[in-house]
């Protein structure tokens, strides 16, 4: 994918996400099932909007350190 395709991309995959946030695959497949994170599901398909992520991970961040996944 070409530097132009990756800006005007609107999603990312699970993988680009974990990536992004710097966690393994389990633990990104179990925060997109957490109530208001910016996920959507398309079948088996999960886009992650590029735009809400950090803003989420930003207003989120230590508030699940208890969570039971």
């Amino acid at each position: 994918m070409t530097t132009n395709e990756e800006n005007t991309k609107l999603g990312l995959t699970v993988d680009e996400a974990r990536e992004m946030l710097g966690i393994g695959r389990n633990l990104m497949l179990q925060l997109v099932k957490v109530k208001g994170f910016p996920a959507v599901r398309f079948k088996r398909k999960i886009i992650i909007n590029k735009e809400l992520l950090p803003k989420w991970f930003e207003e989120n961040c230590g508030e699940y350190c208890d969570y039971d996944y």
